[in-house]
């Protein structure tokens, strides 16, 4: 499986994830969807389960 990304809007910061669902450090993106968006950018985030 490709990991995907995901851009918190607000504050630029690029997580591993699927927009519809949580990132990989835990950040549920569903409570705010429209602070999220697709992205191909690099993964920012350094906390553990985006970075790694």
């Amino acid at each position: 499986m490709v990991d995907m990304a995901v851009k918190h809007i607000p504050t630029g910061e690029v997580h591993k994830g699927y927009k519809v669902s949580i990132t990989g450090c835990g950040f549920d993106m569903r409570a705010n969807p429209d602070h999220w968006e697709d992205t191909t950018e690099s993964i920012t985030c350094k906390k553990n389960g985006c970075k790694n």
